[in-house]
């Protein structure tokens, strides 16, 4: 299984937003993979 699709499936039961925030800074995660997981149009910083 992929970062992202564990992602998909994690989130937000197991894994919060700052979880995938540390993903995409590790690059695990792409920007837009966030987006399309949280559902966020742009992330706050």
């Amino acid at each position: 299984m992929s970062v992202y699709e564990l992602a998909q499936n994690y989130y937000p039961r197991l894994w919060d937003k700052a979880r995938l925030e540390a993903l995409v800074a590790a690059g695990r995660l792409t920007e837009n993979e966030y987006q399309k997981i949280t559902g966020e149009t742009q992330k706050e910083d």
